[in-house]
């Protein structure tokens, strides 16, 4: 692991209900933002290529590292990120992947 050079916060989809008078499934809207952590931020230009084990070949500009024991349970695919670098740059991205390590957890997207 290297250092902390910035934080991040995400937000994940809300899920749909469905409207009892019309059948129709509604909200499914941007949920609110959450606060992260401190995180070790590595970006790559060009994107870093990878693989899947379906043979899709996906793309991804950044990887997080977030320490544990910080609770990842929101932090699924799909998931909406917006990191705030060291020098006060911000960028979004959606989470393609995620791996749980012992001792850490990597996001890329």
């Amino acid at each position: 692991m290297g250092r902390w050079n910035g934080t991040f916060r995400y937000k994940n989809q809300q899920e749909p209900e469905k409207d009892p008078n019309t059948g129709f499934l509604v909200g499914g809207e941007d949920g609110e933002w959450m606060d992260g952590c401190l995180c070790q931020i590595d970006k790559y230009a060009p994107a870093k290529q990878y693989v899947g084990t379906d043979g899709q070949t996906h793309s991804y500009t950044y990887n997080l590292f977030v320490m544990k024991p910080y609770r990842c349970d929101d932090l699924t695919i799909g998931t909406e990120v917006e990191i705030t670098l060291e020098d006060g740059t911000t960028d979004l991205f959606t989470i393609q992947g995620v791996d749980n390590q012992r001792r850490y957890i990597e996001i890329w997207g």
